[in-house]
Parts: structure tokens; C-alpha cells; sequence
């Protein structure tokens, strides 16, 4: 199939190799490469049984699963300017609490923060608990998404010295002690050229912590094409060794990869379960509405500037 002329063609992001498998490793019923601009733009927010996304291939180098065809900057641009918060439907105390752990990993691994930055923020669940626990004096949100500026805003009012911006571009001669981006990596065009970005924005000390989805954790296993990072926001994903391999040539060291847990309740949890399937919603109607804690297969890693 001829691939639509309105996407790019990426090398690989991690090792610049262009040797793929021949055959997708994983791939929608209607793959966005052969579809058009208007189909694929209306699909880029939302869980659905006829999910469409662009096709993973597996680098034959170094093995990062990523889309050999993508969006060009300028079309993401567009797409993350005015989305909903991530939230999923959930309730922002229950997924505080997610971000809580997040948080309270984070601060247990970095020194005396005085300068934080997050990348791709949201509404500031982690921040909000960051900022408070470890006592921050200069935060920094670079978030593109300006529909949840205000909100961002809000959580961090007591925040000693905020500044709010759409690109870290715009940080000029910052240096920041704590750097975190929740569900970054995964999207970004080029991870590489923005995580050496992020280095040079580091001070000597400076630890930084992310979050992705495993692309190797057994959910995917099960769901196969239907597990929920198939989508179009993601370029590339991450096993434990990619993501390893990705900083480790991005000049940072003293590594540390644990799993993470969600908090949903069950009643939402299976309401998007159901949209996947494609099963009949008022089954959702049994489930009761109980907040648990889940392992979904996300992982962070902590990581230090060499």
C-alpha cells in the first residue's frame, strides 16, 4: 500500500537506522499512514473499539518500536493546542493519587530542588505535589496545551515563583535541578534532540524522572492491537532496555526502572475496557463504583545528568 504524501517518513529516533521488519509488529484495521489528514485528525483524541493509529514497526538496530510514518510538527502542533485534560473521565482526587505516588517517588530520589521543570504538565496533578513536598522555590511548566493553562495556573498558586510557557525554548539561561515529564517521551517527534535540549538546561546535579508505557508489559500482551498506547499520540514506545538505551545516549546515568501504579475506579476502568472490546455498555452497569489500585505496565525511570 502506497503511504499517504501528507505524513513524514521517519528514520528511527533513537539510533537513526532506517532497517525495520518488513511487516508491521503491530497495526490498526485502518492505519492512519493510509488514510488522510481529515480522517485521521477527528481520531486523535478518545478510545475507541476501531481504534486508528499508525503502524509500529521494530528497528532492526536497536530495537525501539516506533511509526516509520508520523505527523509533521506543524500537524502536532495543531492537534496539542486545544485538547481535554488527561484525566480519562476520572475523578481529579482518584488521579491525584496516582500522581501522588509519582511524586513521592520523585522527591525520595532528588537533592534540594530551588529550580523544577515539567514538561507536558496537564493540569499539574505531580507539580501540585512536588512543589509541596520538596519545597520548591522557581517552578517552570513548558505545556503545549494552552485549554489547561488555566487550571495549571490554579494548582500552582502557591507556587513562590511560576512561569507558564508553550515551549522550553522560551527558558532561556534556566538551569533546573528537577526535571519530570509524565507520558512525554512517548510522544515526542524527536525524543533525542529534546532530551539533549533538556540537558543543557541541567544544572550539575540535576535528576530527572519519567513515565512511559511498556511496550513489553504483559497488558500489552493480552490486548495486542487493542492496548490503549496504540494510538495516535504516540510515535514511539518503550520497553525497559529502549528506554534505558534512549538516555543513556542522551548524557545521563545511575539508572533506576520500577513499575508504577494507577488508581481508576473500577466502574471507569471497565467503561473504556468495554469501548475497546466493542461490547455492550450497559454491562458497565453491574460494575460497581470502587476506587482500586492498578498495574497497568507504565514504568518510570529515574536518571542523573553525566
Amino acid at each position: 500500500m502506497v503511504k499517504n504524501i501528507t505524513w513524514i517518513k521517519r528514520a528511527c529516533p533513537l539510533c537513526g537506522s532506517e532497517k525495520t521488519h518488513t511487516n508491521p509488529e503491530s497495526k490498526a484495521k485502518f492505519p492512519a499512514e493510509e488514510c488522510s489528514w481529515e480522517q485521521v485528525k477527528d481520531a486523535f483524541v478518545g478510545i475507541r473499539n476501531d481504534q486508528i493509529f499508525f503502524s509500529f514497526y521494530r528497528c532492526l538496530d536497536c530495537g525501539l518500536l516506533y511509526c516509520p510514518w508520523y505527523f509533521t510538527k506543524e500537524q502536532l502542533d495543531a492537534l496539542y493546542s486545544d485538547m481535554p485534560d488527561n484525566t480519562m473521565g476520572e475523578d481529579k482526587r482518584t488521579a491525584s493519587r496516582t500522581q501522588s505516588r509519582y511524586a513521592r517517588k520523585i522527591t525520595k530520589v532528588s537533592n534540594k530542588v530551588n529550580s523544577f521543570l515539567e514538561i507536558g504538565p496537564d493540569i499539574g496533578l505531580v507539580a501540585k505535589e512536588v512543589v509541596t513536598r520538596a519545597n520548591v522555590k522557581n517552578v517552570y511548566m513548558v505545556e503545549p496545551n494552552a485549554a489547561v493553562h488555566q487550571e495549571l495556573n490554579k494548582n500552582l498558586t502557591n507556587s513562590k515563583n511560576l512561569e507558564i510557557c508553550t515551549d522550553i525554548e522560551k527558558l532561556t539561561e534556566r538551569k533546573f535541578d528537577l526535571v519530570v515529564g509524565i507520558h512525554v517521551l512517548d510522544h515526542l517527534l524527536q525524543p533525542k534532540v529534546d532530551l539533549s535540549t533538556i540537558s543543557r538546561y541541567s544544572g550539575d546535579q540535576q535528576t530527572s524522572a519519567f513515565v512511559v508505557h511498556n511496550e513489553k508489559s504483559l497488558l500489552r500482551r493480552v490486548m495486542a492491537e487493542k492496548w490503549p498506547p496504540f494510538c495516535l499520540q504516540h510515535p514511539q514506545l518503550y520497553n525497559r532496555k529502549t528506554l534505558r538505551r534512549m538516555l543513556e545516549t542522551s548524557d545521563f546515568k545511575d539508572f533506576k526502572i520500577t513499575r508504577t501504579i494507577n488508581y481508576y475506579h473500577l466502574n471507569n476502568l471497565s467503561s473504556m475496557l468495554l469501548r475497546i472490546l466493542g461490547l455492550p455498555r450497559w454491562l458497565n452497569k453491574v460494575v460497581p463504583h470502587i476506587e482500586m489500585p492498578f498495574i497497568l505496565g507504565n514504568i518510570m525511570v529515574t536518571a542523573r545528568k553525566k
